[in-house]
């Protein structure tokens, strides 16, 4: 292992060691039944059912959103999560020119950090380009900056699993880089490396709940999340929070029985999303609904043309369902009508009929 360093950390990589603790789910986007407009009272409730899940934080992900209304989503989130819980944001848009704008608002609306990743726009052809796109981005705001450890085909030939290692090394004495998401597809050898190379300056986020209780042990691995962390827990049964609290106290042999809990669920949620996530896709309609069970909005996301998209199905329901009730959670006792719309249209009176469509779902 080699030597770490004991440079002073930056302001931001204290904030994080004291704040950036626990778990952190993904906050979806909810829109109108006619899907014109976001759902700003759909957003609201799933900020405060985060809270009541325990998270510490929720990183709004802007999926099927326009730039424009990507803004909107990360201020409604950001003014209901105020004091309450942390509010992330990813960037991640099309161009560099609408990274550095989305940057900007999220300073302003009071976001509290970032997860940057330009992979969306910035198709880099070397390593120096890589590094040069991420700090171009990263020097534009003062916030604390997660990064992302995923595999990459872009990237294959800059390190081990397909993840730029050399570049994110240089990234991570950067002040207000503080964390490294590890990417649920990558395997447990290449994660290691990752710590071996970063853990002396950024905290590490698995995704894989069985890897942080192994490298909990020896690395800075005090959150998670960034993923549907409602899939393995609920308010009443916060599984996955606890199992980072107790392993952030050192509690070890608590943890492991809290794991051995919820490692069904955990085990059907990999099996749905793993094979999906490295071919750059998500269950975008099963998230919605794991979150739904859970006490969350629901509804569904917009139509995302020429990307593969799983259909939630009845038989999908089923078993996500019957993977809950296998750990000991209670869902949801609402009529399963309301979830296409969503709890806040259901409870205007809006029904399944009035949906101008109903991507990614099948009723039957």
């Amino acid at each position: 292992m080699e030597k770490k360093r004991t440079k002073k950390m930056s302001a931001q990589k204290e904030w994080a060691k004291e704040r950036y603790q626990g778990m952190e789910n993904l906050l979806i986007p909810s829109f109108a039944p006619d899907f014109r407009t976001i759902s700003e009272e759909g957003i609201r409730h799933d900020i405060r059912n985060s809270i009541r899940h325990g998270f510490f934080s929720a990183m709004s992900i802007p999926v099927g959103v326009t730039t424009e209304e990507h803004k909107q989503f990360l201020k409604i989130a950001c003014d209901e999560a105020r004091g309450k819980i942390l509010a992330g944001d990813i960037i991640g848009e099309k161009t560099l020119e609408d990274d550095m704008a989305m940057i900007a608002h999220a300073e302003k609306v009071g976001c509290t950090h970032l997860f940057i990743s330009p992979n969306r726009s910035l198709q880099a052809r070397t390593e120096e380009e890589l590094y040069q796109g991420y700090v171009e981005r990263i020097s534009a705001t003062s916030l604390p900056v997660v990064i992302y450890g995923s595999f990459s085909e872009l990237y294959k030939n800059f390190g081990p699993g397909g993840v730029p290692l050399a570049v994110f090394d240089r990234l991570a004495d950067l002040p207000n880089v503080v964390g490294i998401k590890l990417s649920q597809g990558l395997n447990l050898t290449t994660a290691i490396q990752i710590c071996e190379k970063l853990s002396d300056r950024l905290l590490i986020g698995p995704v894989n709940l069985d890897f942080v209780t192994i490298l909990a042990k020896r690395y800075p691995v005090q959150w998670s999340g960034q993923w549907n962390v409602e899939s393995v827990q609920s308010p009443e049964k916060p599984y996955a929070v606890e199992l980072m609290r107790l392993l952030n106290t050192r509690r070890l042999e608590e943890a492991l029985k809290v794991y051995a809990q919820l490692e069904p669920a955990l085990n059907a949620f990999y099996t749905l999303q793993a094979p999906l996530i490295v071919k750059g896709v998500h269950p975008w309609s099963h998230l919605k609904y794991y979150q739904w069970c859970t006490g969350g909005n629901g509804g569904l996301i917009r139509n995302l043309p020429g990307v593969p998209v799983p259909v939630l199905d009845a038989e999908a329901r089923h078993l996500i369902r019957k993977t809950y009730r296998q750990v000991g959670i209670e869902t949801t006792m609402a009529p399963e009508e309301e979830f296409p719309v969503g709890k806040a249209a259901s409870a205007r009176g809006a029904r399944a009929e009035d949906l101008a469509e109903t991507p990614y779902y099948q009723q039957a």
